[in-house]
């Protein structure tokens, strides 16, 4: 199986950290992003990882020749997206393929979403979670100006996109190098998309300073699936 890390990204939210280094290239326990996800990659039985870059990307270039001289590094020439950014991969493509970004720490199993991305024909799997969001206000349930329900600060329950994908290398080898964000993709694709929820799996978004400052304690080594 072949694995795609999207590290084109500009960091904005990681400022002052990413104006002097990629947002790959951020330290969460003491190691880089990026060797904490080729490492869980490994784990899960991934042959081949290519990394896409752009931002400061020969830093990041650098860094993966010293430090990970079997992963396979593509730069790019702009920024297209979340899903144009693959065009980049597009002849290395094959087979299925997880995509993942830079922003997520996570001890997934990747069996599973590869199970569900072939047995029911997608040609994308999106990876969720559950999230359960309490507003802070009561909601009202109206039919013009009458009153139908009152619901007191409810808690709704969404499926949240983690970042991780299986895609099917066709999909890939079609793109074209344009802006692509992978929700338009995904729309683009239905029906032949398939969501995975995971239930046994932690994610731990690491974007904003906040998030680097609260994973601080989490044991890294321990996020294995």
């Amino acid at each position: 199986m072949k694995a795609v890390v999207l590290a084109a990204g500009l960091g904005t939210r990681l400022r002052p950290l990413t104006y002097f280094l990629p947002k790959p290239l951020v330290a969460v326990g003491g190691r880089p992003l990026i060797t904490h996800i080729i490492e869980w990659l490994r784990a899960n039985g991934v042959g081949e990882i290519a990394v896409v870059g752009y931002y400061m990307q020969e830093v990041l270039e650098s860094y993966l020749s010293e430090c990970h001289p079997d992963v396979a590094f593509f730069k790019s020439r702009k920024l297209l997206g979340t899903a144009g950014q693959l065009y980049y991969v597009r002849e290395w493509a094959g087979g299925d393929m997880a995509v993942v970004n830079t922003d997520v720490l996570t001890n997934l199993d990747l069996r599973h979403p590869l199970e569900l991305h072939r047995s029911s024909g997608a040609l994308l799997t999106i990876v969720g979670q559950r999230y359960r969001a309490s507003l802070r206000f009561g909601v009202l349930d109206t039919e013009g100006p009458a009153l139908r329900a009152w619901r007191e600060k409810p808690t709704i329950d969404y499926i949240t996109s983690t970042g991780i994908y299986i895609i099917s290398a066709d999909v890939v080898k079609k793109l074209g190098e344009e802006y692509l964000d992978m929700n338009v993709l995904a729309t683009s694709l239905m029906p032949r998309v398939a969501v995975y929820t995971a239930k046994e799996a932690y994610f731990y978004d690491v974007g904003t300073l906040e998030d680097l400052q609260s994973v601080a304690n989490v044991v890294v080594g321990d996020l294995k699936p």
